[in-house]
């Protein structure tokens, strides 16, 4: 039991490296965790249960975002980077959000140009740490993992 809270705690300690492998494992783990909790919050609402089924995304959606937060933390430790690089792309992937189409029609090569800079900084991002190797032998942040 205490070996299994052990490793359950180890998902959401940011120290440490991650390899590649591993990240895309987690990735695709958190992926199918998230859309069958979708599902039964689909389900609770069928059933008259729109609290509920509000209740279980909300608690999904949290946990999904604090493991991935954390996962991709040690995956830019792999990367022989701080944590800290995963700022710009939560600040650029909250600017998508912006309501720019409004700007869009008086504004149109500002909002072209934010759009392909947003875009090329989320596409750089997940280069660096979807698809590139991580720095080969220890790091500053520990050996290289298995």
């Amino acid at each position: 039991m205490m070996d299994r809270l052990a490793s359950l705690a180890e998902l959401f300690d940011p120290r440490g490296r991650l390899s590649r492998r591993r990240y895309h494992r987690r990735l695709i783990g958190m992926l199918l965790l998230f859309c069958v909790s979708g599902s039964v919050a689909i389900l609770a609402a069928s059933l008259e249960a729109r609290f509920t089924g509000l209740a279980i995304v909300g608690v999904a959606l949290a946990a999904t975002a604090a493991f991935l937060v954390v996962a991709t933390i040690r995956r830019l430790h792999d990367r022989d980077r701080t944590g800290w690089w995963m700022l710009p792309d939560v600040v650029v992937t909250l600017a998508g959000f912006a309501p720019i189409e409004t700007l869009a029609d008086a504004y149109p090569v500002p909002v072209i140009a934010a759009t392909l800079a947003m875009t090329g900084f989320n596409l750089w991002f997940f280069v660096e740490t979807v698809c590139r190797r991580g720095t080969p032998g220890p790091n500053r942040y520990g050996p290289e993992p298995e």
